[in-house]
């Protein structure tokens, strides 16, 4: 009876110490999977700033827009009294950011800044360089993209 059970003790522990060491292999293959099954990180997104944008990033975002503006063709305005339509050219010369607020009920890093444009308007395919510029008020959305820069809205 002693050789049997000595027999069953051995194969038990020889079934155990064989089963321990198939399990590592088949748990690296399970989390080699995973790991490659995953989809990339995603990017941290940069963390807001506390301070409003700098003014040449605000000045550089309205000469984008001015000319982003122009790219399309002009600007379509309709003036009510007459129901007329027209197409208005810009020209801007220079751009001096005067203040920035936060947008309210907006994420943090919103503003709304006002600046103070130097521009030359002309209607229907005029040239506006050739008009006389003139000084006026301005506003334009900036937001903090996470990304991390400064963009316009």
């Amino acid at each position: 009876m002693k050789p049997i059970i000595l027999t069953v003790i051995a194969n038990l522990a020889l079934s155990a110490g064989c089963s321990k060491q198939e399990q590592p292999p088949a748990a690296t293959q399970s989390a080699v999977a995973t790991t490659r099954d995953q989809p990339p990180a995603k990017p941290v997104p940069a963390p807001v700033p506390n301070e409003e944008p700098p003014a040449e990033v605000v000045e550089r975002l309205i000469f984008e827009q001015y000319a982003e503006w122009e790219k399309m063709g002009g600007l379509p305005v309709t003036f009510t009294a007459t129901g007329r339509a027209h197409t208005l050219h810009a020209k801007l010369y220079k751009a001096r950011k005067e203040s920035c607020t936060p947008s309210p009920q907006q994420p943090a890093g919103n503003y709304e800044c006002s600046l103070t444009i130097t521009l030359s308007l002309a209607a229907d395919g005029k040239d506006p360089s050739l008009r006389t510029p003139s000084e006026q008020g301005a506003r334009i959305g900036v937001k903090w993209d996470p990304s991390g820069k400064w963009v316009g809205e």
